[in-house]
Order: C-alpha cells, then structure tokens, then sequence
C-alpha cells in the first residue's frame, strides 16, 4: 500500500468534537517554532517538519489515532507520508490546517500543558465513566469546563463551579457549541463563596485542584452511594515543574488514607502526561463511593 493512502483527511469541526468528547488523539503539529508560539491547539506536541525523521521514534505509536497539524494542510500530508513509511498507522491530516481550527488556541513554546486550556476530557475520568451513578454532578474549580461538558453530554444534570470569571465564559460559549447544559458558577470554593450543599451530588469531580479542607466539604456533599473521582499532582511532581507549592502537592498514600471510610473503586499514583505523548507529569488519582 502506498504511504498516501495509510493515512486521512479529518475537518478541523470534527477533530474538534472527537477531542471533546473524549475520543483520544495525539496532535502532532509539524510548523517551526515561531509558528507555534504563535498559535497552537492546546496540547498539541511541537515537531517541525524537517526535525521529523530524525525524531520520528518520539512520536506515541501505541495505537492512538495521530492528527498532524500544518498552516495550510501541505506540511501536514508529508508528515504522514513520513510516518506512514515508518510503519504508523489510525494517521490523520488536518485538512486546511490550524486556518480552520475552531476552538482555543494556546500561545508560547514553554512546554507545558496548561490543564485549563486543553479540549479533551480528562482521561480518569473517561477511563471511570462506567463507575459513576448517573444523576447530579459538581465539578469542582472547572475550569474551561472540559470535563463538566463531557458528562452533561452522557445525560448527567451538570454544576460546575470555578473562581476565574473569563474561563467560566469560555465554559459556557463551549457548552452552548456542543448542546451540553451545564450550570456553570462564578464562585470560591476556598474561602466559602461557594459552598457545597450537603448530600446533594451523586458524582463530585476534583481535578488539577488541591485545598485540603474541601476533603469534608466533597465527602460531605456527596449523596449515599455517590462517587467522587478525584485527580491532581504528588510531590514528585517538583521534578517536572508546576504546581510547585506543597500545599497544592499530594502526598504519597495521601489519597487512600483520606477515602479510607469510602469503598475505593480504584486509585493510582504514577508518571504519566496530560496528553498522548506530552510532558510527564506526577499524578495521584481516586475513584471512590460513599458508604451507602
């Protein structure tokens, strides 16, 4: 099979929506550096072009599906000819390149991935989704609201809650896109702003956030039966970079001991990356359901 026929062409409307809904992709953008600073899709993996066969052993081939991002969609078709030589496959191009992308765009070249401006879903909570009663869910500290979207578009009734007025606008604009209602709340669940009603939630989710106090406030806005899925960064996480204020840093075991009066469904703490085949990053992660 020729190497141009082992790869696709994907609208930028519909890669948009796959990655909202929490289908997984690795975005591999193949422009040179000061295009990228310019504008990218958040979480996309700086890779120029003429870096690519050199470096073509960096890129995830696991299986996840890899859409290639150019300026106009020509760089985009070489580099799958590329990867499609060297035995890649699930390869997409971005048809008319980032010109047509219609969500967020990030800027810089600093390496991280700001959990705020990422399209996806977070993938413990769609590795969990299946554990979750249906019904009413808060997600706590929103942000661009990714993952309130995510369950208000699986029938969930939906409140999420965040301090920043302009990502709860973003939230918003974004929900209204995809027809997922949520009620999102410009609200500071640390200083009791907001406060969370008791045994009202069948599902909490609390992620890249960490104010220890709100451990009761979540266990106890929980309804019987109800499941909190719960994920940010160890302390290992120093090693790496951001977040570096140890009161925003999980201890080892931390998790576990706190939930221990729940059943715990699963949990983990391992290096991982916020996106298919970004920066490592420590993270400890809970799901776990309140004793009925």
């Amino acid at each position: 099979m020729h190497p141009a026929d082992r790869f696709k062409v994907i609208e930028a409307d519909t890669l948009y929506e796959k990655l909202a809904m929490g289908e997984p992709f690795c975005l591999l953008d193949v422009r040179t550096e000061s295009e990228y600073a310019e504008a990218h899709i958040p979480g996309s993996i700086l890779m120029p072009l003429h870096e690519l066969p050199s470096r073509v052993a960096e890129v995830p081939n696991g299986g996840t599906p890899i859409a290639i991002v150019a300026e106009h969609g020509h760089r985009s078709s070489s580099a799958c000819s590329i990867l499609a030589e060297h035995g890649y496959h699930h390869l997409f191009n971005l048809d008319g390149g980032i010109g047509r992308w219609p969500g967020p765009l990030a800027t810089g070249l600093n390496g991280q991935h700001h959990t705020h401006q990422l399209i996806a879903p977070t993938p413990w909570l769609v590795d969990n989704f299946n554990s979750l009663p249906s019904g009413l869910a808060l997600d706590i500290a929103m942000g661009n609201g990714r993952n309130a979207i995510y369950l208000a578009t699986r029938g969930f009734d939906v409140d999420g809650v965040d301090v920043d007025p302009d990502v709860v606008a973003q939230a918003r604009a974004t929900a209204r896109r995809f027809h997922a209602p949520i009620r999102a709340i410009i609200g500071n669940v640390e200083d009791g702003t907001h406060i969370i009603p008791l045994e009202t939630y069948d599902v909490i989710l609390n992620f890249n956030f960490l104010h220890r106090p709100l451990f009761r406030d979540i266990k106890d806005g929980l309804k019987p039966g109800g499941v909190v899925v719960f994920q940010t960064y160890l302390e290992e996480q120093l090693r790496f970079g951001l977040p570096r204020n140890p009161a925003h840093l999980l201890k080892a075991g931390e998790l576990a001991q706190v939930f221990s009066d729940f059943e715990i469904l699963r949990v983990h703490e391992r290096v991982d990356s916020a996106v298919p085949g970004g920066p490592p990053c420590a993270l400890a992660g809970i799901v776990a359901k309140k004793p009925a």
